[in-house]
Formats: C-alpha cells, structure tokens, sequence
C-alpha cells in the first residue's frame, strides 16, 4: 500500500529527501524552501515559536508558512560549520562570525546560546545561519557548550577562546567563569 502525505498541498513523495535526525526529516521543496515533517507536535511548537522571534535576525532561516507537525521554512545552501573545519582551518574569519551568531542568539531573545556545528551553516556567500532551533526557548545556557565541545573535536578550542579574547574581551571574561 502506497502512503502518499500532503502538507500544504505539497507531496513529500515528490521531495529529495535533505536531512533527518530526532526530531523528524527535511524535504528540499525547491531552491528557496524546504519543509521539516516533525515527529511530534511539541518539537514542532517549539521550532515555530523559535523561528518566529528570529525573525528580525539574518541568521535564522525565513518562516514560510507551519502546521500541527510542519514547518517551511527558508532553504539554507552551504556547508555544516563542522564538515567545513574538518577540511579549513580556523580562521579569525569563522571565529567573529561564531561570536556574531552567539550575539545574534542573545539578540533575539533565545534562552539556550548554544548551538551544534552542524547546525550552523557556512553560504557559498559567505553568510551563516543557525538551523533547528526546537530547543532554543526550552533550555537556559549563556556558555556556548555545544559550540566549544565541536571546536574541541576538531582542535580548535583553544584558538577560538583565544580569537574571544582579544574581539570581545568582556565576552571572554563571562566565559571564563565557565571554563
């Protein structure tokens, strides 16, 4: 038996299939859009409300339109941060833009200013942008754990506290008392 799905009179059997992971699966819509098909109807909820107070930031993907279980949202084209130091170094470059995404997080109001490298996104333009955002107004962190565990991996921790210091040197202080 064929199951064919519509969300907003959209066939996902027709969509390249672009990503999954806990929270359910990402389908490219076209070169502008994609549609994430959640798993339950809380993480959902929680990536709308998100996606809606970043609006007013450029580092957050557009919100198109969102149901009970979806979300169309912006198409982000690039690289994962992660994959992308796996094969470049750190430059000072990635770290003020590292800097500018925590800042932008803070900017619009999200309690957990943290994010995984996967989940940032190097543009062939040369931006950055933050996706799944589902956790961002649940959990409190004002230390980018999940940002300097990735730097970690890749051996690159040091560097980039380093680059925080001598561009937000009061930013460092903060994260200090954390290290």
């Amino acid at each position: 038996m064929i199951s064919i799905k519509y969300f907003e009179g959209i066939n996902i059997n027709n969509l390249q299939l672009i990503g999954q992971g806990t929270q359910g699966k990402v389908y490219k819509i076209n070169s502008d859009m994609c549609i994430k098909i959640f798993k339950n109807k809380e993480s959902c909820n929680d990536e709308v409300k998100s996606l809606i107070i970043a609006q007013k930031d450029p580092h957050f993907p557009r919100l198109y339109s969102y149901g009970d279980n979806f979300i169309i949202r912006e198409f982000i084209n690039g690289t994962e941060l992660d994959k992308y130091l796996t094969c470049n170094p750190l430059s000072i470059n990635i770290s003020i833009m590292i800097i500018e995404i925590y800042e932008a997080m803070k900017y619009v109001g999200f309690k957990r200013l943290d994010s995984a490298l996967f989940h940032i996104i190097l543009t062939p333009s040369g931006k950055s942008k933050v996706i799944d955002t589902a956790k961002s107004l649940k959990k409190r962190t004002v230390f980018p754990y999940l940002i300097l565990s990735g730097l970690s991996d890749l051996g690159y921790k040091e560097q980039f506290l380093d680059d925080v210091k001598k561009i937000k040197p009061a930013l460092y202080e903060i994260w200090r008392k954390y290290l």
